[in-house]
């Protein structure tokens, strides 16, 4: 087999970047001599990288297109193999010692933290709906690059737990309680609790996933659901069966152990993410 270099290919950007980055970022055709027709065939291609690239750059920013059907697949995977360099793990191994120094000054300066680490049980996509040239969009870092849990995203769904399993989902009820306002806050007092962004500590398996709307005659032109219209597959990445490591801290001891075990049963019972509702976003927490 041969490569060759393409150059069909623009980016969602200003045309006067496009030269610099069609040296950044190449096209690469696969052939195959075809022993038969006595020619070469092009059987495939991908896109490639010349130098190391942040992840969080290329899927963001650095967004290539052709008109080619398979466009997005081949900008996806590009994305997928960024996420399994070896840069990305030296990355992830500096992070890992960053969040233990982190974690030291702030008990110095006396804050109590508890962690524990959780499996992504199948898939989990953060931040589908986000503002993407591709439709769809994903959570990454902005200085690592790496797929993360922001801790907003944590404060949130285990807020919305405790709503729902101890108040009914009686959102009043919950913030006249009295522990419930310690941890999470109000609008006139901050939480005692600070969850953390969560990171992989194990590889990192991004997957590429598909929606398949059935009916796109239904939601883009309002017209009834019919049998015969052509589904239209939208591909997105998730992250699939990694590890990540989850981080809370506070001073007073019993609301922390509280708050981690609501975050628990919310990683297990609730899901985080989109697509709670049909699996995506739940954890093993049985230990690595």
């Amino acid at each position: 087999m041969k490569e060759k270099k393409e150059h069909d290919y623009m980016f969602y950007i200003p045309t006067d970047t496009v030269k610099v980055l069609k040296d950044f970022i190449e096209k690469i055709a696969i052939y195959r001599f075809d022993k038969r027709k006595k020619m070469e065939k092009r059987i495939d291609w991908k896109y490639k990288s010349k130098y190391v690239v942040n992840p969080t750059l290329a899927f963001n920013k650095l967004t290539p297109f052709s008109k080619e059907d398979q466009n997005k697949d081949k900008y996806l995977s590009w994305i997928v193999t960024l996420c399994a360099s070896k840069e990305i793990k030296e990355i992830q191994n500096l992070l890992k010692t960053r969040s233990e120094k982190q974690i030291e000054e702030m008990e110095r300066l006396g804050w109590k933290s508890q962690e524990f680490a959780g499996q992504v049980n199948g898939r989990m996509i953060i931040g589908l709906g986000a503002i993407h040239p591709q439709e769809t969009s994903m959570t990454f870092h902005h200085t690592y690059g790496i797929p993360y849990i922001p801790g907003t995203a944590i404060k949130g769904v285990t807020r919305h737990w405790v709503i729902f399993e101890k108040f009914g989902q009686d959102e009043r009820q919950a913030e006249e309680d009295s522990q419930f306002k310690r941890i999470f806050g109000i609008q006139e007092k901050s939480g005692e609790i600070i969850f953390l962004d969560a990171f992989p500590i194990s590889s990192i398996h991004l997957k590429i996933d598909v929606i398949n709307p059935h009916y796109p005659d239904y939601y883009d032109k309002g017209n009834p659901p019919t049998d015969w219209q052509n589904p239209r597959p939208v591909k997105f990445l998730t992250v699939e069966e990694t590890w990540f490591q989850f981080y809370l801290l506070g001073k007073d001891q019993k609301l922390l152990n509280n708050s981690v075990e609501s975050l628990k049963q919310a990683l297990q019972n609730f899901g985080i993410g989109a697509k709670t509702a049909v699996g995506y976003g739940y954890f093993d927490l049985t230990g690595p």
